[in-house]
């Protein structure tokens, strides 16, 4: 097989192997569609385990750099933010399957879905923020902090 023929059959295979990755999830506030992080089935890349958040620049974001939030009013594995708050305040939710690792696991909500926590905290995002890497969010109401290492 000629060298030129091979990279793209190498190429076309990574990219169908990475179809899937993530959890879409409709923002209630706009309507757009905001990538939330992790890989459905707590899936494996190349052998790892895929986190569903990272740090970056001194804070917690979710795949596609959307800053992550914790509320002081949450208990440890139980959200307090349903109805109004979570259209503000929307829940960083786990794909159907997801598995817990390390510091990130789920907490059930009322609906039956499953929310994503660091450290036994609920994890969301701000309806304000428009693009990754804002975090307008931060200390709204003294009760509301960008989750930091």
């Amino acid at each position: 097989m000629n060298s030129p023929l091979l990279l793209a059959t190498v190429s076309l295979s990574l990219l169908a192997g990475c179809a899937g990755y993530g959890h879409r999830a409709h923002h209630p506030q706009d309507g757009t569609m905001m990538q939330q992080g992790g890989m459905q089935g707590g899936g494996m890349h190349g052998g790892m385990a895929m986190m569903p958040a990272i740090f970056r620049g001194g804070m917690l974001v979710a795949h596609g750099g959307k800053t992550l939030y914790r509320f002081d009013r949450d208990q440890a594995g139980s959200s307090a933010c349903y109805g109004e708050c979570a259209m503000k305040w929307p829940p960083y939710l786990a794909p159907a399957g997801a598995s817990a690792s390390g510091d990130f696991g789920l907490a059930p909500r009322n609906d039956g879905s499953q929310q994503w926590t660091h450290r036994g905290k609920p994890l969301y995002f701000w309806s304000g923020d428009q693009k990754p890497g804002d975090m307008m969010g931060d200390n709204i109401g003294g009760v509301w902090h960008v989750v930091r290492p």
